[in-house]
């Protein structure tokens, strides 16, 4: 009976070392997070944060990745957007206090700190929405998410609607 219980704690520890490598892979560029910016989105953990636009997009580390800070009812969130090249090619107008909605895949990166990886992003204060991955999170700037689109920039609700909702409102990560 023991041996029964020892091979299943094995064999869970197992997969969740596997599960958790493609979010907290050894290869990430952000060594504060821990977070694999490249490889951490989990449509499992998909979810909507609404709050004010704090710091505006930015890029940041070896991979000039572009992030900004949205104050949020569960605090500072830093919104991870794709690559500074893809990010310059959107044309959403975003300044400092507006109000947004960011749908995506949400995490907590060692360093404590709350991630999303947007998928979507809807201006309130002006009616502009970005969609910047699939349903399924595949990047539109990897050229797989939908053929050559590059994002689709949409006004008061207008067109198709990915992740309104919280599906699984879920939120991996946290301190290990």
């Amino acid at each position: 009976m023991k041996r029964h219980i020892l091979i299943m704690i094995l064999a869970a520890l197992s997969l969740w070392s596997r599960e958790s490598s493609a979010f907290w892979g050894s290869d990430s560029s952000d060594s504060t997070s821990g977070l694999n910016v490249t490889a951490g989105y989990d449509v499992n953990t998909i979810a909507t944060v609404t709050g004010t636009v704090m710091t505006l997009p930015a890029r940041t580390g070896q991979e000039q990745l572009t992030v900004m800070s949205v104050a949020a009812v569960q605090g500072s969130v830093t919104v991870v957007l794709g690559p500074w090249w893809y990010w310059k090619t959107q044309t959403m107008s975003l300044s400092k206090n507006q109000e947004l909605a960011v749908t995506g895949s949400l995490a907590q990166g060692k360093d404590g700190a709350l991630y999303i990886f947007a998928q979507r992003i809807e201006n309130r204060s002006n009616g502009e929405t970005v969609t910047l991955r699939s349903e399924a999170g595949t990047p539109f700037w990897s050229g797989a998410g939908s053929g050559s689109r590059h994002g689709t920039r949409q006004y008061n609700g207008g067109g198709p609607q990915f992740g309104a909702g919280s599906r699984g409102n879920g939120m991996r990560g946290g301190r290990r």
